[in-house]
Formats: C-alpha cells, structure tokens, sequence
C-alpha cells in the first residue's frame, strides 16, 4: 500500500509495486490513473476502472471497486491478468484493506481472464458468480486460450498477415501505409503479440461462491445486492448495486463502445431487463464498457433499440420475409440518430455490422429459437 500524504491541489506521480506509473489525484474526488486506466469516484469509497482496449480487436471490461473498513469487493476482473494487476495497484493506491469479494457480471472473459492476479494477491479471496455462469467461464475461457494460442490459429495467422504488412509498407488492399497507419499497426501487433503470451499462461480461475437469482453481501457495514437479470447480453446478467450510495454495477446488460454489444445476445427478453433496470435508482450507474452514467437516459435508449428491432423483425417475418430480405431492409439508423454517442463517424460499417447481428438475434427470439 502507499501511504501518501494527501493535500489539497496537488499531483503526485509513483510507482506502483507493479512498475506500472500512477497518477495519484491528491483529491479522491478526481481521478487516479495510470497509462491505459482510469479510476473514477462515484460515491464515497465507490469507483469506477475504465480501461483503454486490451487490443485492436479486444476490450478490457470496466471493474468497480467497493471499498469499506473490513476489506475490498471488486466487479469484474478485465480480460488479461496484467491489466488486472495494474488495477490492483491503482485499488491498493487509495486502500490498504485487501480484497475479499470478486464477484462476476457474467461468463464473458473479457470480464474475468484477469482473476489469477487477484487470487495471487489476495489468499483467500472469494469469487462469487451465478451459479450456470461458472461452467460458462470454466469452458470458454478454457477454449478460447487455447484456441487462440494453438500454431496454426486463426489469431496466429492474422498476426502474420499484418506483420507482412508492416514489413511491406502496404496495407491489406496493398495501398501505401502513412505514417499514422504504421504507428497504429506497429502497435496493433505489439498489443496481439503480448496478448497471445499471456493467454498462452493463462490460469483460469473459476467461482468458488455461486448463488442462484439473489445474493446479498455485507461488507464493512455496507451491502451490496447480486441479482441475476437472466438473458440480456449473455444467458445469466448479474447486477451489482449498492443500495445506500445508490450505485449500479449493470455488466454488459448497457455498453457504450460506443455501440452496444448484440452479437450472440437475447434482445426478446433484454427488453424486459432493460425495464428493471429503469427502475432502478441511480445516482451512478457503471457500464460493462464505457463511461460512468448518472441516469438511465442511455437504459432507454439502448432499450428502444431493441424494441424497434424485435417489433419491425416480426412484422416482416409475418410478411413471410427470410433474413436475408429482413436485414437487408433494416437499418435501424432512425433510432440512431436519436443518441448522441451512436452518430455516425468512422464507425459507419460497425453499425451496419451491429445492425446485422441485432436483427439475426431477433429473428431468432421472435421465432422462439433462442434469440
């Protein structure tokens, strides 16, 4: 722990035991940081991690940190074990309490493929999951390691094909690279490369405290209420709320990234969720990816969203329409014109990918075929 004399107005730059550089806010009511996180207060003893991507391809789930006088619970364990300890030593920067708690939003491993570093540094340590999602993140994140690591993998390859680029000065269409596009792919590869190493060792670390539907814990006078929401995002989404500070942990139930995650999702029952979660009180609310909330404006939106997907995929699918016809005819960019962070940018061809997926998933649910 670093004890630090803390004034009014001043910045102080350590090191971490983890030789990663922190930026130490003298006010806890500001930010610490380090050179790919940020921790954000949201209530007394309440923060928010919100991490840059671990990769081009892969992000890094936001955590959440409670802190009280009996020890630490924290949300979510990020996607690789060193951004997990890099975290650690932004938690142990405004605490000298360990952690106890880890609890899961759900299997996804970008979420959890860091629990080894908390396990290392904390014997003892409780990792709380709903009860199905242990043998999710046991399995996959089991397949997805190997998979990605084996000789002849997809991911292997891929990494090949842009390190051939980088030597060639050519992109993938074999257009000239400018000097950004070469600054952006020399670290695209060097991001790929350390992350197959990691996964290549990577220790999976599964729950050794399930629950089914509800669970409340109390630490250090708090309580934090576990409830799982069922199928949204993933097959069982967990919410982490704090009752008395009134602040919401939703998983990936809400993701701004800036678009939402629908990819092998379930919108039908989702929307259902996203109405509990409305309900909810909130004078913080911290996304499974993306920025710190303090209403539920975003709730609603990604909500319509689901809705006008869901009601215009069965009114084509009563006109007999295949999937082919429904996604090529719906667009959905009325609804996103409504949300400031979903306008259109260079992300124009996520959008219509996100459209694609979204659209599948619900013709599925509508149909009763697991959507």
């Amino acid at each position: 722990m670093l004890n630090l004399p803390w004034s009014a107005g001043c910045i102080l730059r350590v090191a971490s035991a983890f030789s990663v550089a922190l930026t130490l806010p003298c006010d806890l009511s500001s930010q610490a940081r380090d050179a790919g996180a940020r921790m954000e207060r949201v209530a007394e003893g309440v923060f928010a991690i919100i991490h840059d991507d671990a990769t081009d391809e892969w992000p890094h789930g936001n955590t959440g940190v409670v802190v009280t006088d009996s020890g630490v619970l924290v949300v979510d364990a990020t996607y690789l074990p060193s951004r997990a300890k890099a975290d650690i030593a932004l938690i142990r920067s405004v605490t000298r309490q360990p952690v106890r708690y880890l609890v899961y939003t759900h299997w996804h491993f970008d979420h959890n493929n860091g629990a080894s570093a908390y396990a290392e540094a904390f014997p003892g340590l409780i990792i709380v999951s709903e009860r199905e999602s242990t043998e999710f993140i046991a399995l996959n994140a089991t397949w997805w390691a190997r998979m990605s690591t084996a000789p002849n993998s997809a991911r292997r390859a891929a990494l090949t094909a842009l390190e051939k680029q980088l030597v060639d000065r050519r992109d993938s269409t074999g257009q000239p690279l400018s000097d950004e596009a070469r600054a952006r792919l020399t670290k695209a590869i060097g991001q790929r490369k350390a992350e197959l190493d990691e996964l290549a060792s990577l220790r999976v670390v599964v729950p050794n405290l399930v629950f089914d539907r509800e669970l409340t814990l109390r630490l250090g006078g708090r309580r934090i209420d576990l409830r799982d929401r069922g199928r949204a995002n993933s097959p069982h989404d967990v919410t982490v709320y704090l009752p008395d500070e009134r602040v919401l942990f939703s998983g990936d139930i809400l993701v701004q990234a800036p678009l939402p995650y629908v990819g092998a999702s379930w919108p039908v029952p989702w929307i259902e969720v996203l109405r509990q979660v409305e309900a909810i009180p909130v004078t913080a609310l911290v996304p499974g990816h993306g920025p710190v909330m303090h209403d539920h404006s975003y709730t609603r939106q990604v909500r319509e969203l689901l809705e006008a997907a869901t009601s215009r995929v069965t009114a084509m699918a009563r006109e007999g329409k295949t999937l082919d016809q429904i996604q090529s005819a719906i667009s959905l960019d009325d609804i996103r014109a409504k949300t400031p962070a979903w306008r259109p940018t260079e992300l124009n061809d996520d959008w219509s990918a996100n459209t694609k997926a979204l659209v599948e998933r619900a013709w599925r649910g509508v149909r009763g075929q697991g959507g």
